[in-house]
């Protein structure tokens, strides 16, 4: 064994001895295992698992593959994928070389084929260690090498996540590219002044006479010196006074060429810069326009708000300035550097040799400072998010009495902000000074040795005199370039900013066929449709639905059951993750996209409209309809009428988002501009819940009118409607579980049934203004379930109806004050807050559910803070009015049965409602897995 050893270090492993050492014992760390006891017996098993016959392999990967499949059990199959990704970990340290672009992930199926039967190019052995990091991240290492010991032969890989996850491999591919940064790796001066030559590229007219300027400024600068040396040389020194005014005639002309060529570099960077941008803006709009939902989920609107405005305007400025200036004065030491040959080679040796020194030396302190731009630039970005949310929900602040604790938030942000630009500027003058220090410190010493040489006699006076000028030049332009380095570096950071966005994927991909759809439509089907927003787990499963058409369709069920999923997944703002949605026989996915979109129009619980005139906000459903299409389609919303008593009619200005609007009225024109589109599927999503009771009302009239002939899907929390409806689905937990016409799902005693029964003892009348509750349904709230009937006909005369706006607080964790309340419409968010200052969702209560109940005894804090998500119509009791009734703080003695069963069934409510808010934070804290994406309630 020692001479098959000494065999192989002398055949040429001894230089790769110290890294497969390190590869070893990093390889173990990772996958748990006590490594070798010596490196002699590291080799021995190096050389069995062949890697010394094999030289077209890395034997740092046999080394990896050797592990997991001698000590961990992992099959052949599994050992390039894994074997690969964990090297590309141990070897690839930094955020550079570990970034993966999202259009780069997914196919884990295809890449594993790849490793299985060749050895790995760079983008593979990439993506193999992002998906190998994933695992380990989101499941442990208990979780990948379940998923490696899985890939036996012959299974299939969703086999194999499925049995190693519980979860698809297309769900895991999903949760994969969830967890992967959005952020571009850092990147230095050079690659963004690439870019900006790129980006001037087509503007060739104004570049070729920024070059000719340019050119012409440098061969001015390299010449000046050797008409200095003649100057001195053969003019003064030899008294030859034609010399002399031939070379001034060269000084002076040269001098007049330049200053002319100055002026057209101005005018070109001026023309440049602007051209560019607008090139820029129109790239990043264009990409805004085509982000699709997942993607752009991702960004907040104060960054993309940003990016248009202060980020365009640093890399504009850059572009004008600092990158021409850069350019240029390189250009010109470059040919003082070639003055500095012609005129004598010793010099230009010391020269070259210092400066080299002189440039390098800086490069790190130009890393840290492109960093530091990139951090203040993020931070902007963070705290136009934040001012952007105060100004939306002023209200809520306000109400919510936490100015203070918003204002900590803010003084939280702009102490970021400071420390990003302290360091940003602090970094970009420094790389300037660092950078005119170590040129003037190589000035001084080529002055030196001028000096040394001339006292010598190696070189003339007019040498140095000329050396002495080269580097004047060279000083102020290296002076130049370090006063342009600050707003260049900025500039990086922004233009980082933008590639983030321009490097995110697009929407829906076109069909590849983009085939139209023009048959008429007879059928709309789900066949075993399930989807994953975020990949943590499934929205919809396994959802299968075939109706004809036209039929109105409605879905009911809770919050979070998937009814807008089904909604996002017909109009393709998603794709579902497995089974299929069809229109007749073809599948939607088989559509072009501005075929399929114009089949149908959606109309949701959102009534923001396009700043501009009623007439635009509705034509903007159908650009080329004309002005009597667009009042055709005003009537049929019934807001014609509205229109033309406006003093300027359709034209007038609907003001920011619609706000010159009532809601109501927003949202006919909404209904008008899905109209005009002539749609033949209406998607309805909760279309109503942001308006008041009376609006509402209005609304759902006219609804039904425009519904009448065409397929309708309706989200909806309000089951008033069901009744009227061809088909209602039911959804629970992301599945259809129930499905037919309103009587017959009651007949069926299932969850409809138990919704209707919830929502239809509470009835509305005259448009909200009355609302009643049975006390059959009194009784079926907890508090009140043994009370007497005499005593809740006293309690439903006490409730008073209250008629509450979106986002309005209702009761507050911690507090005492507030009332009991009963919800006969809308929703209201049940949320806790964390020691960080976030709100943690406890439950989102809809129609027919309770809240409030500890109000009722006084000194009883609330243990969640209470909403309104939409505008809601409750029924509420408060403590007084219940003491009529029932005094809680009697003695036990003396109470009656009313009060002691309140009392307790109080106490009860109290104690599980402190379970599910402990268990829920033990939860949160212990949840090691990343944060996911927003997901649309439903």
């Amino acid at each position: 064994m020692k001479q098959q050893l000494r065999d192989l270090l002398h055949g040429g492993l001894r230089p790769n001895v110290r890294r497969l050492d390190r590869v070893e014992k990093e390889a173990c760390a990772l996958l748990g295992l006590p490594p070798p006891e010596s490196s002699q017996e590291r080799l021995s098993l190096n050389l069995r698992s062949g890697a010394a016959g094999r030289a077209e392999h890395d034997p740092a990967l046999d080394l990896v593959q050797h592990l997991l499949s001698e000590r961990l059990a992992c099959p052949q199959r599994a050992l390039g994928l894994f074997g690969v990704g964990i090297l590309h970990l141990i070897t690839h340290k930094s955020e550079e070389a570990r970034h993966v672009a999202l259009d780069k992930i997914g196919d884990v199926e295809g890449l594993a084929s790849r490793l299985d039967l060749k050895a790995a190019d760079p983008e593979d052995a990439l993506r193999a260690g992002a998906f190998t990091r994933f695992l380990l991240d989101a499941y442990g290492l208990e979780g990948m090498l379940a998923f490696a010991r899985g890939m036996e032969k012959g299974a299939s890989l969703d086999e194999v996540a499925r049995g190693a996850t519980g979860k698809s491999l297309a769900m895991l591919e999903l949760q994969w590219g969830e967890t992967l940064s959005r952020e571009q790796p850092a990147k230095g001066l050079w690659p963004f002044v690439l870019w900006t030559i790129g980006l001037l590229r087509p503007y060739r007219l104004f570049c070729a006479l920024l070059v000719v300027g340019i050119l012409i400024q440098t061969a001015y600068a390299t010449m000046m010196p050797i008409w200095l040396n003649d100057l001195f040389d053969d003019g003064i020194t030899a008294q030859n006074a034609s010399v002399i005014w031939r070379t001034l005639a060269l000084l002076v002309g040269g001098f007049l060429v330049t200053s002319a060529a100055g002026v057209a570099i101005d005018f070109s960077v001026s023309t440049l810069g602007p051209k560019a941008l607008n090139d820029v803006r129109t790239k990043v709009f264009g990409k805004l326009l085509a982000l699709s939902s997942r993607s752009l989920n991702h960004f907040k609107s104060g960054d993309i708000v940003s990016m248009f405005s202060a980020d365009m305007q640093v890399i504009e400025n850059a572009i004008v300035r600092a990158v021409p200036g850069i350019v240029s004065k390189a250009f010109l030491m470059l040919g003082s550097l070639i003055t500095a040959v012609i005129l004598d080679w010793r010099m230009a040796i010391a020269t070259i040799s210092l400066l080299v020194v002189a440039f390098w030396a800086p490069r790190q302190v130009g890393r840290l400072a492109v960093r530091a731009a990139y951090a203040r630039k993020v931070e902007d970005g963070k705290l136009a998010g934040f001012i952007r949310e105060t100004v939306q929900l002023l209200p809520v602040i306000r109400i919510l009495d936490v100015g203070a604790h918003r204002r900590g938030q803010f003084d939280g942000h702009i102490d970021d902000i400071y420390r990003a630009s302290y360091k940003q500027f602090l970094m970009g003058e420094l790389t300037g000074r660092v950078t005119v220090f170590f040129i003037s410190a190589a000035q001084l010493g080529i002055i030196g040795l001028g000096a040394v040489l001339s006292l010598n006699g190696t070189v003339s006076g007019g040498v140095v005199v000329a050396y002495i000028g080269l580097l004047l030049a060279f000083g102020g332009s290296a002076g130049a370039i370090a006063a342009l380095l600050p707003p260049a570096i900025q500039a990086v950071g922004s233009w980082q900013r933008v590639t983030t966005v321009l490097a995110q994927p697009d929407d829906i991909p076109e069909a590849a066929s983009g085939a139209s759809f023009d048959a008429p439509l007879e059928r709309v089907a789900f066949d075993n449709v399930s989807f994953s927003y975020a990949g943590d787990r499934l929205n919809l499963k396994d959802v299968s639905l075939d109706t004809p058409t036209p039929r109105r369709v409605a879905l009911v069920g809770p919050s979070g059951s998937g009814k807008s999923t089904v909604i996002n997944l017909l109009s393709r703002n998603y794709d579902a993750l497995s089974g299929g949605i069809y229109l007749n026989d073809t599948d939607i996915r088989d559509i072009g996209n501005q075929s399929l979109r114009s089949l149908m129009a959606v109309v949701n619980q959102d009534t923001t409209l396009f700043e501009g005139s009623i007439a635009y906000n509705i034509r903007i459903g159908r650009m080329d309809a004309t002005d009597e299409e667009v009042q055709r389609a005003a009537k049929a919303a019934e807001i014609h009428s509205f229109i033309v008593s406006l003093p300027a009619g359709y034209d007038t200005n609907v003001g920011e988002g619609g706000k010159l609007l009532s809601g109501g009225q927003r949202q006919r024109i909404v209904i008008a501009r899905a109209l005009l589109r002539d749609p033949q599927i209406l998607l309805l999503d909760e279309a109503t819940s942001a308006l008041d009771a009376e609006a509402e009302a209005a609304i759902n009239s006219t609804l039904a009118k425009v519904s009448a002939d065409r397929t309708l899907f309706s989200v909806t929390h309000r089951l008033a409607s069901c009744p009227d409806m061809d088909l209602v689905c039911v959804f629970q937990d992301g599945r259809l579980v129930e499905q037919g016409r309103h009587d017959e799902l009651l007949r069926q005693g299932g969850v409809y049934a138990g919704m209707w029964e919830k929502q239809s003892d509470i009835s509305i009348a005259n448009a909200g203004q009355d609302v009643e509750i049975t006390v059959d349904r009194l009784r079926k709230i907890p508090l009140f379930a043994n009370v007497p009937e005499a005593d809740l006909e006293r309690i439903r005369g006490k409730l008073r109806v209250e008629e509450v706006e979106a986002d309005t607080v209702l009761s507050i964790e911690g507090t005492t004050a507030g009332r009991f309340y009963i919800i006969a419409r809308g929703t209201v968010e049940s949320s806790v807050l964390l020691g960080d200052g976030s709100s943690l969702t406890m439950e989102i209560l809809e129609v027919g559910d309770f809240f409030g109940e500890f109000a009722l005894i006084e000194g009883l804090p609330n243990p969640t803070t209470c909403r309104t998500r939409h505008p809601c119509l409750l029924l509420s009791l408060s403590r007084q009015d219940l003491r009529h009734i029932a005094d809680l703080h009697r003695s036990t003695s003396e109470q009656s049965d009313l009060e002691k069963e309140i009392a307790a069934t109080l106490d009860r409510r109290l104690d599980a409602k402190l379970d599910e808010l402990m268990s829920r934070r033990l939860a949160l804290r212990q949840s090691a897995a990343p944060e996911t994406q927003a997901q649309p309630a439903d």
